[in-house]
């Protein structure tokens, strides 16, 4: 289970990059002539798209960004919780055992 919970908190590190990564890729590929990966099809000189294309597309990456940080956060705090129950859970049987091997006054 925790491992599970690792595994998806890593995945969601590694989508947070990739939405990071995305407008300098879409700029870089703009500026050496291409599309922009479909944003103008016709390179960056015959780019008629609309005036608002590119804040609707700054607002989707940013509203995923706050989505999956939101996501690391929570399964974050989930993995602490359960770190925590599993120390608090050894600690409790190394005690329980030091108590059942004490010897007992007459």
């Amino acid at each position: 289970m925790l491992a599970l919970l690792k595994t998806l908190r890593g995945l969601l590190i590694v989508v947070a990059l990739l939405l990071a990564i995305l407008p300098p890729a879409l700029l870089v590929d703009l500026l050496t002539g291409g599309t922009g990966y479909g944003l103008c099809p016709e390179g960056l000189a015959g780019c008629n798209s609309a005036y608002l294309t590119g804040p609707s597309l700054a607002l989707r990456v940013l509203g995923g960004l706050v989505l999956v940080t939101l996501g690391i956060r929570l399964l974050s705090r989930i993995v602490s919780h359960v770190e925590t129950a599993r120390l608090w859970d050894e600690v409790a049987a190394y005690y329980s055992k030091l108590q059942e091997e004490a010897p007992t006054d007459p």
